[in-house]
């Protein structure tokens, strides 16, 4: 294949949530303004619970089969859940693409940790002849996405992403490029995340989970939030070329058009908003847009104090010129899920543009002044703000410095 310039869409979605199985059921509870977690895990030293999300039976038997299901850790069986369910709704599903033009990327960061820390333990505690030579490959990052490669003999290419909360988005970005540089011809993008205890733990050391009134986590842009509310899950989409979707007569849902990428090397507030400003300008500026031209912004606030503000004054700068764009902020509703974050995003901005209309920010707090200025966030749903065609900006932080930020624009047909 050669380097394609026109337009690159996405054309299927598909999702495994604490909503249940399919987009739908996810859209539905970010309409509602849906927000809720169960206690998960007591903290063994000083039996602090942790408040959390998790992915209950979603009939996955049902879609994926028993056949070696129960090999697969959890993030395995999400991913392969929502790929199978974005490739039927792109058109291709049952052996529909050419395995060598169809690829798959990924953007996940601790899908093998808690494997890897079992088959550890065995082969300390007891021995290396104990641990399960089917657990082996599940005690790498890759193992979600490696599985998906196989069941769709996808030979393109496969790649997991794990660049913390921005690693669904860089697979995004990532796979728009493979597209463009004629590397596939279809790619199937996933985000996943597993809360299992070796995560949490993770989660737990980094400072991140609520303490105190475990209600109120998971509050975005919320002055008295009290962290996050992890959540566990997979999204995923296909993305194609325009031109190849229209041949086949597939409906493109949403064109992505612009994404970037950097990283802030100072961890103050003011330097992290600088850096996520400058990310969100270079998506713009690649999709040949100014900030005047944003309908509206899927935030990545996840009522983690420090981020949030870094990410309300970034978006302050932003839309200082823009006095009607709206922000939502979908972990609101869906929870924190780490790396598959970024794809639930995309999800939530593609169902407001095929939809035509922006949910209301999940909360229950009234409170909602941090630096944002209120009148960005609603408390209703709304219609969609002048043409359907519609341009949304996603962004995130990562802990760490990372920021990411995407543009997806609806399309006309």
């Amino acid at each position: 294949m050669t380097t394609y310039n026109g337009p690159i869409v996405i054309t299927g979605m598909g999702a495994v949530s604490s909503f249940g199985l399919g987009t739908e059921a996810a859209w539905s509870a970010l309409q509602q303004g849906r927000h809720y977690g169960t206690i998960i895990e007591h903290d063994p030293c000083n039996k602090q619970p942790v408040w959390g999300m998790r992915v209950e039976d979603c009939r996955l038997v049902d879609l994926l089969g028993k056949r070696g299901l129960q090999y697969l850790r959890p993030s395995t069986r999400f991913l392969l859940g929502a790929s199978l369910l974005a490739m039927r709704e792109a058109g291709l599903a049952d052996g529909a693409t050419n395995p060598d033009e169809l690829g798959v990327a990924v953007g996940s960061n601790l899908a093998g940790l808690q494997s890897m820390a079992n088959y550890d333990y065995t082969a300390i505690a007891e021995s290396p002849h104990d641990t399960s030579p089917m657990e082996a490959p599940n005690t790498l990052a890759n193992a979600p996405a490696s599985h998906l490669a196989i069941r769709l003999k996808a030979r393109a290419l496969n790649t997991t992403l794990a660049s913390g909360q921005c690693a669904s988005l860089d697979a995004l970005g990532y796979a728009a490029k493979m597209v463009r540089d004629g590397r596939a011809r279809q790619v199937v993008v996933g985000g996943v995340e597993e809360l299992s205890p070796a995560a949490l733990w993770i989660y737990r050391n980094s400072g991140v989970l609520a303490s105190g009134c475990l209600e109120h986590a998971g509050r975005p842009f919320d002055e008295r939030s009290t962290g996050w509310l992890p959540a566990e899950g997979a999204a995923a989409v296909v993305l194609e070329r325009k031109a190849d979707a229209l041949a086949r007569q597939a409906r493109p849902l949403a064109e992505l058009a612009g994404w970037s990428s950097a990283f802030a090397s100072s961890p103050t507030v003011e330097k992290r908003a600088l850096v996520l400003g400058r990310t969100a300008r270079q998506a713009l500026a690649v999709a040949g847009l100014a900030p005047q031209a944003i309908d509206v912004v899927v935030a990545g606030a996840s009522g983690l104090k420090h981020q949030d503000q870094a990410e309300a004054l970034a978006l302050r700068g932003l839309l200082a010129e823009n006095k009607c764009t709206a922000v939502v902020a979908v972990k609101g509703t869906f929870g924190e899920s780490y790396g598959a974050s970024g794809l639930f995003q995309a999800l939530a901005a593609t169902c407001m543009l095929d939809h035509g209309s922006i949910p209301a920010t999940a909360s229950r707090i009234e409170k909602l002044d941090i630096i944002l200025p209120v009148r960005s966030l609603h408390a209703e749903t709304q219609t969609w703000p002048g043409s359907k065609r519609g341009t949304v900006l996603l962004l995130t932080q990562d802990l760490f410095g990372s920021t990411s930020a995407v543009v997806l624009r609806g399309c006309q047909n």
